[in-house]
């Protein structure tokens, strides 16, 4: 397998692995360490209708998640310490570094502690805005601090807001821009289409 390699899986997929270790899965075992770190470059095209969305291109990395619990798509999601293959945790601190969004087109079933899937690191992508925040298009989009539970919790880490930028700290966390207006609903509810920009990833 060589670095231009495409990763096995295709946007609203994961490995399918079912084993924190990859043990006895795939041809070998340790299958799924082969295949993660892998860029993508994906059209903007709903994999599950055909539908086009735009003339852009989404920048993906397929990734281990190593967060413990099951991750969900629309999220933003951080590395592990000293990695750029795996994730470990929902964004959750104004000065954390976003390693990507989960994969949007993921079912309700999200990823599984162990498994391998995808996040987009640039282009368009839907992201969850928190509870009672909204969004205008082409406004600037940020992580949305959270209790240290927000890390592994769903509802609570990983969304996204707009913000007034005081602070160096929080452009560590800037995500992207907003293409869509987004009205303030409840969180899980109301993603946003944002141009997804980190290219630190």
């Amino acid at each position: 397998m060589s670095l231009y390699d495409d990763p096995p899986i295709a946007m609203g997929q994961t490995l399918g692995l079912t084993t924190p270790n990859d043990s006895l899965v795939g041809p070998s075992a340790g299958y799924g360490t082969t295949v993660v770190g892998i860029v993508k470059l994906f059209p903007d095209v709903n994999p599950l209708t055909g539908k086009v969305r735009s003339n852009r291109i989404k920048k993906c990395i397929s990734v281990k998640n190593s967060s413990g619990v099951t991750l969900y798509g629309k999220h933003l999601v951080s590395f592990k310490a000293g990695s750029t293959s795996e994730v470990d945790a929902y964004v959750r601190t104004t000065d954390q570094l976003p390693a990507g969004v989960v994969d949007e087109y993921l079912s309700s079933a999200g990823v599984a502690n162990g498994d391998v899937f995808l996040i987009t690191v640039e282009g368009p992508t839907e992201i969850f805005l928190g509870t009672g925040l909204a969004a205008a298009a082409d406004s600037d989009i940020y992580a949305v601090s959270a209790a240290a539970g927000g890390a592994t919790d769903a509802s609570t880490g990983g969304f996204a807001q707009t913000v007034s930028v005081t602070t160096v700290a929080q452009l560590r966390n800037l995500v992207g821009r907003a293409l869509s207006t987004a009205a303030s609903v409840a969180a899980t509810t109301n993603p946003c289409l944002v141009q997804v920009n980190l290219p630190r990833s």
